[in-house]
């Protein structure tokens, strides 16, 4: 589980496989495919370094192209609903959803998935 912030408050979200029951349901496509078919080993930021303090970088360029920010729009709601079942329809929820950061969510989401359906821990176990 997670928190993010929108409309000025912190939100949970919670990925499982009923969060991949729901986005298909609402969807008719696999949060899976859809959220992580997008991946490529490419940076989406390139970096430039303009002193010698740790925080002396500038974001020179951003590739928003690399990520699908619907599919993290939609995949962020199934896990908000996953974590809250009284979290309105997908329709009404994005209706009312502002001022979240989706850079920020984009990776805990998909850290969050990924520890749910893709734990190297219980590949390691089964060898």
């Amino acid at each position: 589980m997670f928190t993010f912030q929108a409309n000025g408050k912190n939100y949970e979200a919670k990925a499982t496989f009923y969060t991949a029951y729901i986005y298909e349901m609402e969807f008719r496509s696999d949060l899976i495919r859809d959220l992580f078919g997008v991946q490529t080993a490419e940076q989406a930021l390139e970096i430039e370094r303009t002193g010698d303090g740790e925080d002396d970088y500038r974001i020179v360029k951003i590739d928003f192209t690399k990520v699908n920010w619907t599919v993290v729009a939609k995949a962020l709601w199934a896990a908000v609903k996953t974590a809250d079942p009284s979290t309105p329809s997908y329709s009404e929820w994005m209706k009312k959803t502002a001022g979240v950061n989706l850079w920020l969510v984009q990776e805990e989401l998909g850290n969050e998935i990924s520890e749910c359906f893709f734990r190297p821990e219980a590949a390691r176990e089964e060898a």
